[in-house]
């Protein structure tokens, strides 16, 4: 025990033989590195694929309607079940999806550990309302245009027929 006890106390004196991380600047990722999960909801067009190919399941989409008729759609990316293996940002057709070459993926919480955008989906322009009696003055006005193009195309044939005759 005395020589553990000696070796302890002349440490107390010494430089530590480590440093402190990171010592300047952090080095660089390897080329191609996948890390921390980048999302742009500016870019998504929320077709889902990124969720249907995710083999952990580590995203979440939750779609909240707003009082204008609008969605404000929201994406929750959980870095503790992804496996980075990149098939979200393969399959996202906007590139909406990226991994970048961030590899300290550290916090205290877990909200640390989510990634997270949100964007609002415009509600379609809503459909004219027609009534019977509209309906049925369009139906009148394409048959009197369909009968007016046919006896146009009968006095032409007539025509074409009387010049050849």
């Amino acid at each position: 025990m005395l020589p553990y006890l000696t070796k302890a106390v002349s440490n107390l004196f010494h430089k530590p033989s480590t440093e402190q991380f990171p010592a300047g600047d952090p080095p660089k990722a390897a080329e191609g590195y996948r890390g921390r999960i980048s999302y742009d909801p500016e870019k998504c067009v929320n077709c889902g694929m990124c969720i249907r190919v995710c083999a952990p399941q580590c995203m979440e989409r939750t779609i909240e309607k707003l009082e204008n008729g609008d969605q404000k759609i929201t994406f929750t990316f959980d870095m503790t079940s992804c496996t980075f293996c990149s098939m979200c940002a393969d399959f996202c057709a906007r590139h909406a999806i990226t991994l970048t070459d961030d590899y300290m993926i550290v916090g205290t919480k877990p909200e640390d550990f989510l990634v997270t955008g949100s964007f609002v989906k415009k509600a379609p322009p809503p459909k004219p309302r027609l009534t019977p009696e509209q309906i049925a003055e369009m139906k009148a006005k394409a048959e009197a245009a369909k009968k007016a193009k046919a006896e146009a195309a009968a006095k032409a044939a007539a025509a074409a027929a009387a010049d050849n005759g």
